[in-house]
C-alpha cells in the first residue's frame, strides 16, 4: 500500500510530518478545488474523472493506495476513485453524515453515496459512525429501498433511530450505550450476520474524520462522537473480516479555508458550514496528528514496508 495526496485545497501538503514520513505522491489539482467544492455538475465531475484517469492510469491497480483528499467538502471525489474498481467489492464508509441524500440534479458531498450504491461492482455498503442527518427532516431523502433491501447497512455511532421509516429498518449502534466505548466483542455481535459476505469480497474504505470528536479532528463540518481508537478498532475488524484484502482507501475531513467558484457553491457554503471560528494552525496540527496515527496504523511500520518515496508534484 502506498500513500497519495490528491491536493484540492492545500490542507494535506501543509502537513510537513505527513510528507516527511510517508513521502506520498502528490497530484496538484488545486485549480479544480473551488469548482468542485461541496458540489458540481455531472459534466464537471466526468471531466475531473477523465483527468484522474489520465494521471492514475488504468483502473483497479494491483497495489492499493490510501488517497488523502483534504476537506470533507470533497468527499464526492471518492466516487471517482470507486468507479475505477473493476472487481466486486464491499464498501465501508466511516462518516458522521450519511451522504445519501438525493433530489438535486448534481453531485455533492452529501449525495455521492447514493450514486456509489448503483455501481455494478458494489455488493454491500456499511455506513458506520453516523450521528447527524439520519432521522431528522433529511430522512425523507434517504434511499429507503436500499436500506430495506440490505444493500446499505447503517451502523450508527451511539443510538438507534426511531422516527419515520427507521422503525422498520433493522440497525444497531456501534456502542452498547452512548457512554460505553466500542470494543471488539460489540463489533462481532453487530456484524456477525455479514462476516461471510465480507470474507468473499475485497474492501474499499472511505473515511471522513468528521465522525471523530473535536480533540482528534477539526473539520469544516461539526464534530462527531467516536474517538480514534474506536475508528481504528472498526478498521481492524473490517480488514480482518475481508482477509486483509484492501482495494483502496480515501480519507477526508481536514480543515481548509473555503474557496468556492460560482453562486451554487457559495449557497452551499452558507447553509452547510458551521460559523465557528477556527484557528488554522491548530487545525493543521490536530489533523496532522490524526492522519499520522491513521497511516501508521495502516502500515504498522512504514519504513519496513518499503513505501518511503519522494513526493512527485504534478500540475494539471
Amino acid at each position: 500500500m502506498q500513500v497519495r495526496v490528491i491536493d484540492l485545497d492545500g490542507s494535506i501538503v501543509a502537513q510537513d510530518r505527513v510528507l516527511r514520513l510517508f513521502e506520498p505522491e502528490i497530484l496538484d489539482l488545486r485549480a479544480w478545488g473551488p469548482r468542485i467544492r461541496l458540489a458540481c455538475s455531472w459534466r464537471r465531475f466526468y471531466r475531473l474523472e477523465r483527468r484522474l484517469d489520465r494521471l492514475l492510469g488504468a483502473g483497479d491497480p494491483l497495489e492499493s493506495w490510501v488517497n488523502l483528499l483534504g476537506s470533507g467538502d470533497f468527499h464526492h471525489v471518492s466516487l471517482a476513485l470507486q468507479r475505477r474498481v473493476r472487481r466486486p467489492f464491499n464498501l465501508l464508509v466511516l462518516d458522521r453524515q450519511p451522504d445519501w441524500s438525493g433530489g438535486l440534479p448534481l453531485l455533492h458531498s452529501g449525495s455521492w453515496l447514493k450514486q456509489a450504491a448503483r455501481l455494478p461492482n458494489v455488493r454491500r455498503i456499511f455506513v458506520a459512525g453516523g450521528d447527524a442527518g439520519f432521522d431528522g427532516t433529511s430522512r425523507w431523502l434517504a434511499p429507503k429501498s436500499l436500506l430495506r433491501s440490505g444493500k446499505i447497512i447503517p451502523l450508527p455511532a451511539t443510538r438507534t433511530f426511531y422516527r419515520g421509516f427507521w422503525k422498520t429498518i433493522p440497525h444497531q449502534p456501534l456502542r452498547r450505550s452512548p457512554q460505553t466505548l466500542l470494543d471488539r466483542d460489540r463489533l462481532e455481535e453487530v456484524l456477525c450476520p455479514y462476516l461471510e459476505e465480507l470474507e468473499r469480497c475485497p474492501l474499499y474504505v472511505s473515511l471522513d474524520k468528521s465522525l471523530l470528536w473535536m480533540p482528534e479532528s477539526i473539520t469544516n463540518a461539526d464534530a462527531g462522537l467516536l474517538d480514534l481508537n474506536e475508528v481504528q478498532e472498526i478498521l481492524q475488524f473490517f480488514l480482518k473480516a475481508s482477509q486483509n484484502d484492501l482495494l483502496g482507501m480515501d480519507i477526508v475531513g481536514d480543515w481548509s479555508s473555503v474557496e468556492t467558484y460560482g453562486l451554487l457553491r457559495r449557497v452551499f457554503h452558507r447553509f452547510v458550514h458551521s460559523r465557528r471560528r477556527i484557528d488554522a494552525e491548530q487545525a493543521r496540527l490536530c489533523n496532522e496528528r490524526t492522519n499520522l496515527s491513521l497511516l501508521q496504523f495502516l502500515y504498522h511500520d512504514p519504513i519496513a514496508q518499503g513505501v518511503m518515496r519522494r513526493p512527485r508534484m504534478r500540475s494539471v
